[in-house]
């Protein structure tokens, strides 16, 4: 759901911000044009993902023929032709902007000087000794840093702290947990069923379903269990009309009654052909029950029941198997395909072919073979009724985070101190910006979202009481970020950090400024090296490196982690021939920018049309 609503709030900015462009540009789609892009002749560049998924087959393959027969038919019913303009447009859409994209990578080409630049940058290389001093041995607390040098470091290199709007938030929760009252209020409850439960009728298998389904919080999932598995000797044993509990087990009260008792396989093996109505060849059940019926006919002639599977099941999980499922286990069955298919499978004789009707169809099926080990098992119907706290308890814990509120009274100080005091955990989310949709920790984060970015809402502002799930939470905003420039306030460890580094470069570049002892060696560094052997990513290092003339000593380079001092003792490469082949180069760089142009362009296209994302509001 998340997907889909970032993917359409996508389509209305890009559809908002290039429908101009579009017009100034006459970038369209004829009518002919999307007739060949309907009947697949034009299927790359025109096709958008969600006809391509209507129209596919089951092989996920673009169903040409489908498409074309509802576009042909459409105008027989509002509905349908309601759907096929939102199609087309959406046809439409996806190939204007596919041209769009097409004309700009078209004007992006790589030049021959820049082919041979790569190739010089990928070919040329150079080794060389060098010394490094690194910063870190120099201890932090050494430097001296003033007030003025973070405000003129900050003012030289403020667009490198350029920030995003965002919010930081602190938060506690009180968990609602169900109290003594709470549990037997729900045993109390669960009483009241026990005799209607127990007159309910065993050969009804119908009914015992309806009735667990209407009366449990857990729905009907009762395979059947051997005395290993039932774990209680006297259930297994018991008679029909014996009704167990309520006991308390796992957070819930449960009543339990035997239904069923008998001999059975641990495990059946079957195959089967899973026909499902798809509202269009096969149109309803009764259509899906004449297929599975006629298929059932075919495979008691002698036809291939493989073959057949691999034709015609919509189950693709097994069809290309022949339709097999395997050797399975009850409980397997039922996780997979459900009562119907399990009991009738296990109510079967070995060699059985039927026709088994379930909510995902109709399934024609094979018993092909059971296990030989044989036991009795019960099937035990059991009504659970899990224990949920009451409006007094929940009540109870409201009114505990609601003083915690008021208590804390804007003060991100009293905050913590109470957390302190009460024994809370505090909990932190940082960088939430509006695009946000998940709060790790917070299943319904919305309406905390929506709350940070409201007008009142300032740092420092702590929220009332939000109920997520079985919790209360209390926020407060512990730092308010805009877009544009960060402040220096909010990013004074980060100028700080770098004023350091600065100054300690500044000392090593003096200590190093007539060092001649090189001791350590880099082999073959190019251009788009990055690592310098065991001493890091070193960019500007390898950059000097490269373009420094043999056996000549440089000044000290103040590189990422020290300052370095090299000199170059051999150079290969670094020439070019008329003759040398640049196509590689020049592909890879074209790729290259075709790839930052998909990657950069949506974001740029925003930013050019001054886009405001407000969808926070209507979480």
């Amino acid at each position: 759901e998340k997907y889909v609503k970032s993917q359409v709030w996508n389509k209305i900015v890009k559809n908002y911000a290039l429908s101009g462009t579009y017009e100034e540009l006459g970038i369209d789609v004829s009518g002919m044009e999307l007739a060949k892009i309907i009947s697949g002749e034009n299927i790359q560049t025109g096709l958008d993902p969600l006809t391509k998924q209507i129209f596919s087959n089951k092989n996920g393959q673009f169903d040409a023929k489908a498409a074309v027969n509802f576009f042909t038919n459409a105008s027989e019913t509002e509905r349908g032709m309601k759907i096929a303009t939102f199609l087309e447009n959406e046809m439409k859409d996806n190939r204007k902007f596919t041209k769009y994209i097409s004309l700009i990578q078209k004007g992006i080409n790589t030049t021959t000087f820049e082919a041979k630049q790569a190739y010089l940058e990928r070919t040329k290389l150079v080794d060389f000794n060098y010394a490094v001093k690194k910063y870190r041995e120099i201890a932090d607390s050494t430097i001296n840093v003033s007030d003025a040098d973070l405000e003129a470091y900050y003012s030289e290199h403020k667009n490198e702290y350029e920030q995003k709007k965002s919010r930081d938030i602190a938060y506690v929760t009180y968990k609602i947990v169900p109290s003594e009252e709470d549990k037997q209020a729900t045993k109390k409850d669960l009483e009241y069923y026990k005799n209607e439960f127990k007159e309910i009728d065993l050969n009804n298998f119908e009914e015992v379903v309806n009735y667990v389904n209407a009366n449990s919080t857990r729905k009907f999932y009762f395979p059947h269990l051997s005395s290993e598995e039932v774990k209680d000797s006297a259930l297994f044993y018991a008679s029909s009309d014996t009704v167990f509990g309520p006991t308390y087990e796992n957070g819930a009260y449960t009543m339990k009654r035997v239904f069923d008792r008998k001999v059975m396989a641990d495990s059946v093996d079957v195959r089967h052909i899973l026909i499902q109505p798809d509202g269009q060849v096969i149109k309803d059940m009764d259509r899906a029950k004449e297929i599975a019926d006629s298929l059932l006919t075919l495979i008691k002639g002698g036809a291939d029941f493989a073959e057949l599977a691999k034709d015609n099941s919509i189950y693709r999980v097994t069809a290309e198997k022949g339709g097999d499922l395997g050797m399975l286990t009850e409980a397997a069955l039922l996780n997979q395909l459900g009562n119907e298919f399990s009991d009738a499978c296990f109510s079967s004789k070995k060699g059985d072919l039927k026709v088994i009707e379930t909510k995902y169809g109709y399934h024609v099926a094979e018993i092909k073979d059971f296990s030989k080990d044989k036991k009795e098992k019960v099937r035990v119907a059991a009504i659970y009724q899990e224990v949920r706290p009451g409006n007094t308890t929940v009540n109870n814990y409201f009114t505990q985070a609601r003083d915690f509120s008021a208590e804390v009274g804007n003060s991100i100080q009293k905050f913590d101190e109470l957390v302190a005091k009460k024994g809370l955990t505090k909990r932190i989310a940082n960088n939430i910006e509006p695009s946000t949709e998940v709060i790790a920790g917070i299943e319904n984060s919305s309406p905390i979202i929506n709350w940070i970015y409201k007008d009142d809402t300032k740092k420092g502002t702590v929220s009332s009481p939000f109920q997520d799930g079985d919790m209360f939470i209390v926020a407060i905003v512990t730092e308010v970020r805009e877009d544009g420039i960060a402040p220096l306030e909010l990013v004074k460890d980060r100028v700080t950090a770098e004023v350091i580094k600065s100054k300690k470069g500044e000392k090593l570049s003096k200590e190093m400024a007539n060092v001649t002892d090189l001791p350590k060696l880099a082999k073959n560094i190019s251009f788009v090296s990055s690592r310098l052997n065991n001493d890091g990513i070193e960019y500007k290092v390898i950059a000097t490196a490269v373009y420094t003339d043999k056996d000549k000593v440089t000044k000290p380079i103040k590189g990422e982690n020290g300052v370095y001092v090299l000199k170059v003792t051999s150079i290969t490469g670094g020439k070019i021939s008329d003759d040398v082949d640049l196509s590689n180069d020049k592909n890879n760089a074209q790729r290259m920018n075709y790839f930052r142009i998909n990657r950069e362009m949506f974001e740029a296209i925003k930013e050019a049309a001054d886009v405001e994302d407000y969808r926070y509001k209507f979480m």
